[in-house]
């Protein structure tokens, strides 16, 4: 198979899996019904385990809404920090400008990314907080600046964020389990195989 053929059976694939599963057809027989259809069976299983279920989406959307109003909390809290950090002040200032305007990008892409639900987004906050925790270990512990409330605030919402990003990951991305069948071989003996499904 050429690329070019691999990357419209790919695309095909993914447009497939979510018409299914806003269908409410199950995951397992998803991957069942495609892997009849495509070659590709590792594609078809990445964007199966990738795209939530209605059903998952529906059990974790008061979850995924409190993580969008931390986020969008957060936002509108660095976008008012940009405009009282005063860079005159010296070298750790500046790195807390820089910070700022780095997390209020950051948060832009992560709550576009939990609004539209994109699997690598509810692990990546993680990176947020980390980013601002190290600019605060620098600023005040190297150059003693003033650190402005609005930074810890800010920083707090992100942690719970990502404490909040870690349990939609695990909710709305469940990975394959295994699970033990018996086979009926020629009607005569029956072997136990294992087999991987999805949950739901």
């Amino acid at each position: 198979m050429t690329s070019e053929k691999k990357q419209l059976e790919r695309k095909q694939i993914r447009l497939d899996v979510k018409n299914r599963i806003n269908e409410r057809i199950p995951k397992q027989q998803i991957l069942e019904e495609l892997s009849q259809l495509y070659e590709d069976k590792t594609t078809i299983v990445k964007q199966i385990e990738k795209t939530p279920s209605l059903a998952a989406r529906a059990k974790c959307l008061k979850f995924n809404y409190m993580l969008l109003v931390c986020l969008l909390l957060a936002l509108i809290l660095d976008v008012i920090l940009i405009f009282k950090i005063d860079t005159s002040l010296g070298s750790g200032e500046k790195i807390l400008l820089f910070n700022t305007a780095l997390s209020i990008v950051l948060d832009l892409v992560f709550v576009i990314g939990v609004f539209l639900y994109f699997v690598e987004i509810y692990s990546w906050i993680a990176a947020r907080a980390l980013v601002t925790l190290l600019t605060l270990m620098i600023s005040f512990g190297y150059y003693h600046s003033e650190i402005h409330m609005l930074v810890y605030i800010s920083l707090f919402l992100v942690i719970v964020s990502f404490a909040l990003g870690l349990l939609m990951g695990v909710k709305l991305f469940p990975q394959r389990v295994p699970k033990v069948i018996e086979i009926d071989i020629d009607g005569i003996e029956k072997i136990n195989k294992t087999v991987y499904v999805y949950p739901d």
